[in-house]
């Protein structure tokens, strides 16, 4: 056991004192290293018996591995001294269990960090690698063991968090994985690439390579089949592009941004900012990339004091803004930025009616159409087609509707998944609900010859990319032959399974109706797909009589859509309502002769 912790161990009471710490609503005690942010609120310092102690919330099976690999490598380092460090300490953290919220490692408060301040004073790349070395030669491979996690005191140095520590056979060499976490985070210290990675021996990770969380995702953007060690040689490139220091003085820390990053971001979003920045850092530039460092740096300098976790959902909605700004393609002089376009739509979020809805729809699919224009530019995947469905494509989104989209080609006929779920997250940190190919309806009115390839009737109708007017289902008319007039004169599929009585059937039904006239209106010219713009074509269709009652029932299909449940119609009043509406629905089609549901 390391010295460290002896004098916080023996306290009957900690727990008392943790939980004390954990439950203080206000007056939670800030740490003198300015630089620290704990994004989770996982991280408490607080008084017990006269000392300074922090607590670590964690996961009871994580803390207790991680409390049994920082006491086995404290054996193991027992008397190692390294010139430049002194005596290497393990801080050996108390074992707290805490029912209902897992168990706190408490440790010491141990002041400012290694790599706050000068810390890099006395400091050399020999004496950097002798202390990794010296670590190894004891069979103790650290990745943790970096200037964040390093505390120096008179004569010795003190090392916390043995989380992702790994016990090996003494001499071993270290994993790429490892070697390039201390080089990144050893030359950010020292403001320049060290290349321990030239210095220090690796280990090759072999075709059977395990991936780790980073490189699960980051493989399943890859080709499908890619081998392990590619996508490990891969993620390590980037990385290492990505958070490597810039030469220039006064640069922000890529590497604490690129850290900071995996605690800010979703899972997904994590790794594309590491792909992003080295993306930028190769196409545009140094200074296009240390413009995006300082944004990002002014956010998180923003998150300090660590009194208190920052707002996360403002924290990830601006870094999201910072990124996809950074990466996209430079816009026309006078083009609205994506900043002005989510601000919009926040301010749209809980207005209702028809025109709130329209420009919603407007708005959202701008956004979504650059966000995924950056994503398959960043990721390398140009040749998949954002398509627009439902309610976003039709130029109505309501409070109840979500952007239904794909990112699809006939290589993937039914969606990038990968992709898609890239920038669903995205989309929701700007505060927009979307669905990918996931949600896309089962149904097949269409299918193609060789049976790989389908789409339902209604969702064909609503098929285009962004900015264009007019039906475009991009790739999708290669291998998809347009529906005859016996398939658009008879029930769907869907429409087959019967009549939900709910307010959501009911504006779908309504919207069928208008598609299939806009559809055989439009007669060799390509339909349009936006409801204002079918609504518009009626009159020539039908008469301006018949144009007139659909226009209300659409009207009022969307206005009860907006006010009911979605799933479950209300009772009393909205139940009665969504049976006048069914009976107008039913005599409109009649007199006009059009399919739909069959009534239960």
């Amino acid at each position: 056991m390391s010295r460290t912790t002896r004098g916080a161990r023996g306290s009957g009471d900690l727990a008392v004192s943790v939980r004390q710490a954990l439950d203080r609503a206000s007056g939670r005690v800030t740490f003198d290293d300015t630089d620290f942010v704990d994004i989770g609120g996982r991280v408490h310092r607080f008084r017990h018996r006269g000392r300074d102690l922090v607590a670590k919330l964690r996961p009871l099976g994580a803390a207790r591995s991680e409390q049994e690999l920082a006491a086995e490598s404290a054996r193991r380092l027992g008397g190692l001294t390294v010139d430049g460090f002194g005596a290497v300490e393990v801080c050996v953290p108390e074992l707290v269990p805490l029912p209902g919220q897992g168990a706190a490692l408490v440790s010491p408060y141990l002041g400012r960090r290694l790599s706050a301040g000068n810390g890099a004073n006395g400091l050399s790349v020999p004496v950097v690698a002798d202390l990794l070395v010296a670590l190894l030669d004891r069979g103790v491979e650290a990745s943790g063991c970096v200037p964040r996690n390093m505390f120096r005191r008179v004569g010795r140095t003190v090392l916390i968090d043995w989380e992702d520590a790994l016990l090996v056979p003494a001499g071993a060499t270290p994993n790429e994985l490892t070697l390039m976490k201390w080089d990144i985070a050893w030359s950010d210290l020292l403001g320049h690439d060290l290349k321990l990675r030239d210095r220090i021996p690796t280990s090759l990770p072999g075709e059977q390579a395990v991936l780790d969380d980073f490189e699960t995702v980051l493989a399943s953007w890859f080709a499908r089949g890619a081998p392990h060690v590619d996508v490990r040689r891969y993620g390590i490139e980037v990385t290492l592009a990505s958070e490597l220091p810039l030469t220039r003085a006064g640069s922000a820390s890529a590497a604490a941004l690129g850290h900071l990053a995996e605690d800010v971001l979703p899972a997904k979003l994590g790794v594309f900012h590491t792909v992003l920045t080295a993306h930028l850092r190769e196409q545009r530039g140094e200074d296009a990339y240390a413009s995006l460092l300082g944004q990002l740096d002014a956010l998180a300098t923003g998150s300090r004091p660590a009194a208190f976790p920052p707002d996360l959902a403002a924290l990830r909605r601006a870094w999201v803004l910072a990124l996809f700004s950074a990466a996209e393609s430079i816009p026309p002089a006078g083009a609205v930025s994506l900043e002005q376009l989510a601000e919009r739509i926040g301010q749209l979020a809980r207005v209702s009616g028809w025109d709130a809805a329209c420009e919603r729809a407007m708005v959202a699919e701008e956004i979504a159409g650059r966000l995924a224009d950056v994503v398959l530019t960043v990721l390398r995947i140009e040749e998949l087609d954002l398509l627009l469905r439902g309610s976003c494509a039709q130029g109505v989104l309501g409070l109840g509707s979500d952007i239904d989209f794909e990112l699809s080609s006939a290589a993937f006929p039914c969606g990038h998944r990968p992709a898609e779920d890239l920038l669903i997250e995205a989309l929701t940190c700007l505060g927009l609900e979307a669905e990918g190919s996931a949600a896309r309806p089962v149904e097949h009115d269409l299918v193609n010859a060789d049976g790989n390839a389908s789409r339902d009737l209604h969702e064909w109708f609503e098929l285009r990319r962004p900015g264009s007017a007019v039906h475009d289902p991009g790739w999708a008319t290669t291998v998809l032959t347009p529906p005859s007039a016996e398939t658009i004169g008879r029930p769907s599929q869907y429409e087959e399974q019967g009549r939900e009585y709910t307010a959501k059937y009911l504006w779908f039904e309504s919207r069928a109706a208008l598609a299939r006239l806009a559809s055989t209106g439009s007669g060799t010219t390509r339909m349009p797909v936006t409801v204002e713009r079918q609504l518009a074509l009626l009159p020539q269709v039908i008469g301006a009589e018949e144009a007139a009652e659909l226009r209300d029932l659409v009207h009022a299909t969307f206005a009860l859509r907006e006010t009911a449940d979605p799933a479950h119609p209300a009772g009393g009043q909205a139940d009665a309502e969504i049976t006048r509406l069914a009976a107008r629905l039913n005599l409109f089609r009649q007199r006009l002769g059009l399919p739909g549901p069959q009534n239960p």
